[in-house]
């Protein structure tokens, strides 16, 4: 199972109980999370970007698991589900933002030369890009 998008989280079908399927259960637990998104926590308060979701099955726990980055900078990975209380900032402003996070999984952003995180970030935030462009020319 590579692509929970099909699987609305929020359904009538959605039940508890042993006729819940697997990727129905997985799809619940994720959520409206996406790759390259910003959510916050309401339980912790914290806000963090997904980079990364590994719906499973896994042969280990946990059996599914999400990556993020908090606003420390710290990568981590959990299950935790996500809950109604939980908040979307924003959603992924690209198609490539998956492939952003990816890249940043696999190079830390101290390795990496400034002129290639900004090729990077013009990628993965077309339109906060474009909006900063314009302010420069109009100042």
């Amino acid at each position: 199972m590579d692509d929970l998008t099909e699987i609305p989280y929020e359904s009538d079908e959605f039940t508890e109980g042993p006729e819940l399927s697997y990727e129905m259960w997985v799809a619940r637990q994720i959520g409206p999370r996406k790759v390259g998104g910003r959510y916050r926590s309401r339980y912790s308060g914290e806000t963090y970007e997904v980079l990364a979701i590994e719906a499973g099955p896994r042969p280990t726990w946990p059996t599914w698991q999400i990556t993020v980055r908090g606003e420390d900078g710290q990568v981590r990975s959990h299950c935790t589900a996500w809950e109604d209380r939980d908040q979307v900032i924003a959603e992924p402003e690209s198609e490539l933002a998956p492939l952003f996070a990816a890249w940043e999984l696999a190079h830390p952003a101290s390795t990496d030369h400034p002129e290639w995180r900004h090729v990077l970030d013009e990628i993965a935030h077309p339109l906060t890009t474009q909006a900063f462009q314009r302010l420069a020319v109009a100042s």
